[in-house]
């Protein structure tokens, strides 16, 4: 299956079970780069979140400022994130280039439909749409 690293704390506006739930992933991507990741994870179909590495105190603190702008009243802390791993699963519902949506920064974004989370998994991310492989686990270790 595919999946796209998506940085915290946007993974969980994206996960959250609200009315103001974020429903569209920002990307820059070019004509021909949405079009060869178009081909690898087509407009239907379902892929995996992965929340990246990568979150500073200063990138968590302005995006959940972003999403109070955006309607959010309520916003993670910084602690309870996962981070490196897989979290969830949703929908590729299609690509808009313009959209009333106070989410919806372009210059491209994924609309994203009936996302739900996952137990968090381990693995390492990628630019892009990427194939889905866990971190190998030994005998008897768990993964939360």
């Amino acid at each position: 299956m595919k999946a796209l690293s998506i940085r915290q704390p946007w993974c969980w506006f994206i996960l959250a079970d609200f009315p103001w739930q974020k429903c569209y992933e920002n990307r820059n991507w070019d004509e021909s780069y949405l079009r060869a990741q178009l081909s690898l994870c087509p407009v239907g179909s379902d892929f995996l979140i992965h929340a990246s590495k990568g979150m500073t105190q200063a990138e968590f603190d302005e995006a959940c400022a972003f999403a109070v702008r955006a309607g959010a009243n309520l916003t993670p802390r910084f602690d309870d994130l996962k981070r490196g791993g897989i979290v969830g699963i949703v929908r590729l519902d299609g690509v808009v280039k313009e959209v009333e949506s106070p989410w919806f920064t372009g210059p491209i974004a994924l609309r994203l439909k009936a996302a739900y989370p996952l137990p968090f998994v381990p693995c390492n991310g990628a630019l892009g749409f990427f194939d889905f492989a866990p971190l190998p686990v030994e005998r008897g270790e768990a993964l939360a």
